[in-house]
């Protein structure tokens, strides 16, 4: 029997590469695995965001009071600015049709008039309304004789007073377009005295001008 002495034979360089692509291969799993649990947990967190928003159980009509609304829990990753949120019901009055199930727009809704004012809507010659009149706005009211031939001057009736809406696609029998105005209760008979008896001209207060109701 022969005894062969001497060293064993070390790993060959294939062997050794093999290894090393063993552990390159575990580290490159083990990278996947942490940024898909980091993925995941990103798109669960942002999914959990959730607001409160409000929508119109029934059709509300211009003018209407915010007052069949139901809140309705969502996840709009942000685009939730336009609407009406909160828990609280909100108040206000409505400023263009909104539809059943709508979700009520920030931009659609004014505040509540004051209760020692009344809406009035004034039936005025679109010539005798200014170019681009807005909700918002405050107008001077004037009257002035039906009569061509008067040469009694125009009189300012009111003065100051907020503009509700601009219904300009309602056109009357005789083409006036109706503007909704905030009148203070004291000063209603004035103004429907003023629309019965004369012409009626809104004249817009400049911004500068204008006082805060």
């Amino acid at each position: 029997m022969r005894i062969r002495w001497g060293k064993e034979k070390s790993a060959t360089p294939r062997n050794r590469r093999s290894a090393r692509w063993s552990d390159i291969r575990l580290w490159l799993g083990v990278v996947i695995l942490i940024g898909s649990m980091f993925i995941g947990a990103r798109v669960m967190a942002t999914g959990e965001e959730t607001v409160t928003l409000w929508r119109a159980s029934s059709e509300l009509a211009v003018g209407s009071p915010l007052n069949d609304l139901e809140a309705v829990v969502v996840a709009l990753n942000g685009a939730q600015a336009p609407y009406l949120q909160g828990i609280t019901p909100p108040s206000g009055i409505v400023g263009r049709p909104i539809g059943v199930g709508e979700f009520i727009p920030v931009e659609a809704i004014s505040a509540l008039p004051p209760e020692d004012s009344r809406i009035v809507t004034v039936s005025v010659d679109p010539l005798h309304v200014p170019i681009g009149l807005n909700s918002g706005d405050q107008v001077d009211v004037w009257s002035s004789s039906q009569d061509t031939q008067s040469l009694t001057p125009p009189i300012l009736v009111l003065s100051g007073l907020t503009v509700r809406q601009v219904a300009s696609d309602v056109v009357g029998t005789g083409g006036e377009i109706g503007v909704v105005l905030l009148v203070p209760v004291a000063q209603v008979p004035d103004l429907v005295q003023a629309i019965r008896s004369g012409v009626i001209d809104l004249v817009k207060v400049p911004a500068q001008s204008q006082v805060a109701q």
